[in-house]
């Protein structure tokens, strides 16, 4: 067998370890259990705090010595568990593997099986332990399990209310797209959001996820979680993410057609206007630049909705696009000239290989890809890796119609300095 062995300058792509622990950090109420090293929970917390989020759950670890490791003693886990449940009294308690755990073999599925009947909380083991893949594997076993474990059975139909999974912290602009999916679907449908997988709840949001009439999957690490929900109680759902005007009005006719309400007259007709508006002036500025080669880089829901923006509405010319993170076994629907485009999970040697073929005048990207893009005239970040900025204001969506919009003004400001 030959491994692929790569020098980083920057950062390795985050495994499926690191995403459970984004996932599982933002939701209220609960409590996180690491089986490993201080010093790897004390890594995490440190790539937590570049995500411009807060801390929500309660974070613990054991700790563990050449002891546990040599002799596989897994004394040191089962006594934290019990002593965090008496302590702390959390309603749910999430057993995360970290690397050396998984390697030493500890079989955490057993050990919670052993030790939920002498413990108040409900005991949910999460395995992955960073040998399975990237990021999104972590995040979608998070979501699959929140599904499985812990949302009750309905106790009330909400027929006006829907739950969003896959809004989740490792999204780079995630307040504020949030924010304005509650406001697209309010102003547009009179529909409330019931329960967010996992960027902004709790605990007790999800046990109730269930009374909600339908789910709006954001991202392809959410079909679990939806095809489970579906099956268990009845809930319909639409794949897909609003960006752009054109993109905002498809989504949300996929939206009123599940749920059979029209969408609010005035709502439509400004969107309308406000395509034609942006649109044409971006496309009339552009014609004063050069052809503009472009670079595209986050994650695959996300480029492939911001390239049908930037490309198919404001006419930008997309040449590559970078997909952070590994080719998932389900892809979502897309044409070929875009398939053509993706770069999945590319090598540093192979980003900078990119940028010196493009040489793209202007970069939509992370942050470190837009440290990489030094001569790029026009860079604006959009995804993670973040290196440097810090997101306070939730009125700076990338989804949706303010979010079209916003990128447009990023855009516009980004060639008036950059002197093409």
């Amino acid at each position: 067998m030959v491994y692929d062995m790569q020098l980083y300058k920057y950062l390795p792509p985050a495994s499926d370890r690191m995403g459970a622990l984004w996932a599982l950090s933002s939701i209220r109420e609960a409590a996180v259990l690491e089986y490993g090293p201080a010093g790897t929970t004390h890594y995490a917390i440190e790539g937590f705090m570049q995500l411009n989020a807060e801390m929500q759950a309660r974070l613990f670890t054991t700790h563990m010595d050449e002891t546990d490791i040599v002799m596989g003693d897994s004394t040191r886990l089962e006594d934290t568990i019990k002593e965090v449940d008496t302590v702390y009294a959390p309603s749910v308690l999430f057993l995360v593997a970290s690397s050396i755990s998984s390697i030493i073999g500890t079989d955490l599925d057993t050990i919670c099986s052993a030790l939920q009947p002498q413990t108040q909380a409900k005991l949910i083991p999460i395995t992955g332990g960073g040998w399975r893949g990237d990021y999104t594997l972590g995040i979608r076993e998070v979501l699959t399990a929140l599904a499985d474990k812990i949302v009750e059975e309905r106790t009330e139909e909400l027929p006006q209310a829907c739950n969003i999974i896959g809004v989740n912290i490792d999204c780079y602009n995630f307040q504020s797209d949030l924010r304005e999916l509650r406001y697209l679907l309010k102003e547009a449908l009179g529909l409330t959001v019931h329960t967010v997988f996992t960027a902004d709840t709790s605990v007790s949001e999800i046990k109730q996820a269930a009374n909600a009439k339908f789910n709006l999957v954001l991202r392809g690490e959410g079909l679990e979680c939806a095809e489970l929900l579906h099956k268990r109680h009845g809930q319909p759902y639409v794949y897909g993410a609003p960006y752009g005007y054109k993109g905002t009005l498809a989504w949300l006719t996929q939206v009123s057609e599940l749920v059979g309400k029209e969408i609010d007259a005035n709502f439509a007709k400004n969107l309308r206007g406000q395509a034609t508006k942006h649109s044409g002036s971006v496309r009339r500025a552009l014609f004063h630049y050069k052809k503009l080669p472009s670079l595209l880089a986050g994650s695959l829901m996300q480029v492939q909705g911001m390239n049908s923006f930037l490309s198919g509405e404001l006419g930008l010319d997309i040449k590559h696009i970078i997909v952070n993170h590994n080719r998932s076994t389900r892809l979502p629907e897309m044409d070929s000239t875009l398939a053509e485009k993706l770069n999945f999970n590319p090598s540093e040697d192979e980003k900078l290989a990119l940028l010196a073929t493009v040489r793209p005048s202007v970069v939509w990207g992370d942050g470190v890809l837009l440290d990489m893009a030094k001569d790029a005239p026009v860079k604006i970040q959009v995804a993670n890796p973040n290196l440097s900025s810090t997101l306070i204001y939730d009125g700076t969506p990338f989804m949706g119609p303010n979010g079209a919009t916003y990128m447009v003004e990023r855009l516009m400001s980004g060639l008036r300095l950059s002197g093409l």
